[in-house]
């Protein structure tokens, strides 16, 4: 699907037939095409700056190996978004950006059992349950990004957050036109990380994030309370506050949590992928490291050193470092889909 990394095989005849069956309708020739010449892959997201869709493959039986890397096809993932009520009832999920908050699908025509080429967008964040996207698969993945309405301006600082390094490096945080669902504004950035309270507003600008007003307005959470000092340590109650209420959250697998030293929290570094080698590597890392491959079995250097040079999305297990901010020490946690 893209140049950057080499595509998965062809969907033979016979698995794309057995999809047809169990759907009891054809492929559109555009989808089917595609898994004709790859069977699942990623594409890019031209309305996201560095976003990716994934491509769900067709389960193939042909081999164990492809047996193992198609398991969760497409049927696995309809069936997982319609359990959110808001999907469409007739929609077939066929993409998704690393979250089932933002999916493509096609819908299946409730009379004639037709599926459609055009493919439609899900997006939780921004209440869109069934907005077009592109006229089919092949025009989704050609399609030119689309530049953003509004730019950041460069003589706004962006806050600082106390308990965490980079919220663009680890994607939660992103330049964008959309306006802030706190303050209203359009600043050329935008939040679209975790955030739970009872309505479904969750994008906000940093400034609303770092000021405690988007917690505040909306009686939510960016960060569980509970989750932070991991159960571990209990921290005062200021600091819990800052953390859950006024600190961006991270993509995570399961329930993030937030790991402390120095009776304090500690400082979100990033997933392993993002951490510099030389930092893990250090006097401050060697703990973290010995205790991380206790934890998660990873008793040879092979197999570690696998890991280290494995992007977070291709594997099922993630790791987040933290930092203590007074000693330097490094800590976290693995995470498992």
């Amino acid at each position: 699907m893209t140049a950057t990394f080499a595509p998965p095989p062809p969907a033979p005849e016979a698995t794309l037939r057995a999809l047809e069956e169990k759907l009891a309708a054809a492929l559109p020739p555009v989808l089917r095409g595609c898994y004709a010449a790859s069977n699942g892959g990623r594409f890019g997201d031209p309305r996201q700056r560095d976003g990716e869709w994934q491509l769900y493959p067709v389960f193939d039986s042909s081999d164990r190996k492809q047996m193992k890397r198609t398991a969760e096809d497409v049927l696995h993932y309809t069936r997982l978004a319609l359990q959110d009520t808001r999907f469409p009832r007739d929609g077939i999920s066929i993409a998704h950006d690393y979250s089932m908050y933002r999916q493509l699908f096609v819908r299946r025509d409730p009379a004639t059992g037709a599926i459609a080429e055009d493919i439609l967008l899900f997006d939780a964040h921004t209440d869109q349950w069934s907005a077009p996207y592109a006229a089919d698969l092949r025009a989704a993945i050609d399609q030119a990004r689309i530049p953003e309405a509004v730019q950041p301006d460069p003589a706004r600082a962006l806050p600082e957050f106390r308990y965490y390094a980079d919220p663009f490096e680890s994607g939660v945080m992103r330049t964008s036109g959309e306006s802030c669902q706190c303050c209203g504004q359009a600043t050329g950035y935008i939040y679209g990380g975790s955030f739970y309270a009872i309505g479904d507003e969750s994008h906000f600008c940093p400034w609303c994030i770092a000021d405690g007003s988007a917690a505040a307005k909306f009686d939510g959470e960016f960060n569980d309370a509970a989750g932070v000092g991991m159960g571990d340590v209990e921290l005062p109650l200021p600091i819990v506050q800052e953390v859950s209420q006024r600190t961006p959250s991270f993509f995570s697998w399961q329930q993030e949590r937030w790991w402390a030293h120095c009776n304090d929290a500690g400082r979100f570094i990033g997933e392993l992928a993002h951490v510099d080698r030389a930092l893990i590597a250090s006097q401050a890392g060697r703990e973290f490291v010995d205790t991380l491959r206790e934890e998660t079995h990873i008793a040879s250097d092979t197999d570690w050193q696998a890991l280290l040079d494995t992007p977070s999305r291709e594997r099922d297990l993630a790791v987040f470092v933290f930092r203590c901010l007074h000693c330097g020490q490094l800590g976290g946690y693995a995470d498992y889909s």
